[in-house]
């Protein structure tokens, strides 16, 4: 029982040992990249993360995000410069997705859950003159390149929310897990479902979160 026990220590310290290389090589080459590809020290962004079109993006101070970072400026096209803008202190968790054809704009202090997705654009035209066939596949239909998506100041966005072309989320507003953003969010409130409904404001007189439907 003894050299079972003595072994499995033995094990674990050098499985340790290992563990705590690869951590420091991680953390290494995260440093190395924000430095290289961000030109940045103060930005925190996993080495693994998918960046394309850098040149189009601003990144503010201190911005972090976990794994599975995409961020797009899309410039497939040379008809349009797309502009992709990341305020200060802004941080994504894990596996999001942010893509800007035209013009997206995140405020300061934006905090992100896991796997949200932004986008300014659509793979084809739905609405008014000159809609997109159904014999075109969607990755041939030309992209939207006129619309934008504007999250103010201290925005929250929960798990696996949407933010649609063409929205404003205003300053404070809280966006429940799982929500699809598809019209303007007003500034110190909460909205949740799909699509997206207001269900409370802040007050700042009373200091408190009001719901809509009952008023307390």
């Amino acid at each position: 029982m003894n050299r079972k026990i003595l072994h499995l220590t033995e094990n674990i310290r050098a499985h340790g040992f290992m563990i705590t290389i690869i951590i420091y090589y991680r953390r290494l080459i995260n440093r190395l990249f924000n430095l290289i590809v961000i030109g940045r020290k103060d930005c925190s962004i996993d080495s693994r993360a998918k960046i394309l079109g850098i040149n189009y993006m601003e990144i503010g101070k201190h911005f972090s995000a976990g794994k599975g970072l995409w961020l797009e400026a899309v410039t497939e096209s040379n008809t349009y410069i797309p502009k992709l803008i990341i305020g200060n202190d802004v941080s994504l968790s894990d596996f999001n997705h942010i893509g800007a054809a035209h013009y997206v704009k995140i405020g300061n202090h934006v905090l992100f859950g896991s796997k949200c997705y932004v986008t300014d654009h659509n793979h084809g035209i739905y609405k008014g003159e000159n809609q997109s066939p159904v014999k075109v596949p969607p990755v041939e239909r030309k992209l939207t390149i006129n619309g934008f998506v504007i999250i103010d100041d201290n925005v929250w966005l929960g798990d696996n929310v949407v933010i649609l072309p063409n929205v404003h989320i205003g300053y404070g507003a809280i966006i429940g897990a799982n929500s699809i953003v598809s019209r303007d969010i007003p500034s110190n409130s909460i909205a949740v479902g799909i699509p997206a409904r207001v269900i409370k404001r802040y007050d700042r007189k009373l200091k408190k979160w009001i719901s809509i439907e009952t008023g307390v």
